[in-house]
């Protein structure tokens, strides 16, 4: 029997049984939802307008910028005047640029890849056949490099010359950046087919095949591990399937994204932000409408957060951050999911995620700002412009990389 308990708070859930059974975590994720009865953070069915800069007071000068790489359309010729804009909506992350000791490595949507130093200088640069259709992944070593074509086609390059090693075509497209693990390339493709792929030669060790729902977002989450045997991968029918790297067999599979409604476009549960594991808690968010914090040690739903998002989770010591498909910034406490602070002032800017750098959060938008809080407050203490959108952001050796949607990037300086 399945013992559900309600804790204090009105946001968390506490499982007395095993996590891993998919009827139970269910069970409990439409209980915890239903608890919530907040509907702050969900879709909007209306159209409008981004919304105005609001006046910055004095900046604090947190980011400056290094340099940037792959951008030759301004953002004003993309997006128009603001005043004449509708809507901007979060779009699904596919480009991410590679980082490690040697500097950078990304791909471009034209089929250029190119690797630069850690000051930006050019070291090599290949243009493939066909468009590109995710960024880079980089082994544990920094040998290889993998992306994938528009043609399902998933490529491995050296990572110090771009030589092609092997090109292995697969039964679809591939939109987002392989995990490469213990000498296997893991692919989620658009079809829902999990592929492993020898990190080595190309040849196909597994395919595991989930059920891809009759609509969904296009686009896909990174696959992530879980440990060192057990690789995570969330799917566009709302589910996390965990499964064992070396051979595929799965070890458990559970439902985070919740269908709210009888139609196909209500049913979209996508996940297409990546889960984000911070110790033993793993935070999933949904398009569908729900972020779940899970601790995987315990095996306890720490909380449910009603939020609709395209974009992973940013975490600090103390805080998740999260962003929202209409342009909310919400600051909660990682363990319980009570807010700290938000914003909307950003609302319909098409966000990026959000992550924590020091003692401050950062977020970008498609309009091509990067705008700097106080973790503590949620002040606006900086704000900056690229030259290109910003749809993702990591952060990385105290630089912030932010990347647009068809891969360009630029990198900046944390000052403080």
């Amino acid at each position: 029997m399945t013992t559900i308990t309600t804790k204090s708070t009105p946001l968390s859930t506490k499982l007395s049984t095993n996590l891993m059974k998919p009827a139970v975590f269910v069970t409990a994720l439409v209980v915890a939802m239903t608890l919530t009865g907040c509907d702050k953070f969900k879709k909007s069915d209306n159209v409008h307008k981004p919304a105005a800069l609001v006046k910055l007071a004095s900046s604090q000068n947190v980011i400056s910028p290094l340099f940037s790489q792959g951008s030759n359309t301004k953002v004003s010729q993309r997006f128009g005047s603001l005043r004449n804009k509708t809507t901007i909506s979060q779009q699904p992350t596919a480009f991410r640029v590679a980082y490690d000791n040697n500097g950078y490595v990304n791909a471009l949507a034209d089929g250029s890849v190119q690797a630069f130093d850690g000051q930006g200088k050019v070291l090599w640069s290949i243009k493939l056949k066909q468009g590109l259709m995710s960024g880079v992944a980089l082994d544990e070593q920094s040998r290889v490099a993998v992306v994938s074509d528009s043609k399902g086609v998933i490529i491995a390059l050296d990572r110090m010359t771009g030589k092609v090693i092997w090109q292995t075509p697969l039964d679809t497209v591939t939109l987002s950046p392989a995990l490469i693990s213990q000498n296997r390339v893991i692919t989620l493709g658009n079809d829902g087919k999990i592929s492993a792929l020898s990190l080595e030669s190309g040849a196909p060790i597994w395919t595991f095949n989930t059920q891809n729902p009759n609509l969904s977002i296009r686009g896909s989450a990174t696959p992530i591990l879980f440990n060192r045997n057990t690789v995570l991968v969330s799917t566009a029918d709302g589910r996390i399937h965990a499964l064992n790297i070396d051979n595929g067999v799965p070890i458990w599979s559970k439902r985070f994204g919740i269908s709210t409604g009888s139609s196909d476009i209500e049913k979209i549960s996508d996940i297409d932000a990546t889960p984000v594991l911070d110790g033993n808690m793993l935070y999933v968010v949904s398009y569908s409408g729900q972020l779940v914090a899970a601790d995987m040690a315990s095996q306890q739903l720490s909380f449910v957060k009603e939020l609709a998002s395209l974009k992973s989770v940013g975490t600090d010591d103390s805080q998740v951050y999260a962003t929202s498909l209409d342009g909310e910034l919400v600051a909660m406490d990682k363990m319980t999911g009570t807010v700290n602070w938000q914003t909307d002032n950003l609302s319909y800017r098409g966000l990026s995620n959000a992550v924590s750098i020091g003692n401050y959060v950062v977020v970008g938008d498609a309009m091509g700002y990067l705008h700097v809080y106080d973790r503590a407050s949620g002040a606006l203490v900086d704000r900056k412009q690229a030259k290109s959108d910003v749809a993702v952001l990591q952060f990385i050796n105290n630089r912030l990389i932010a990347q647009s949607a068809n891969g360009a990037f630029s990198v900046w300086q944390v000052n403080r």
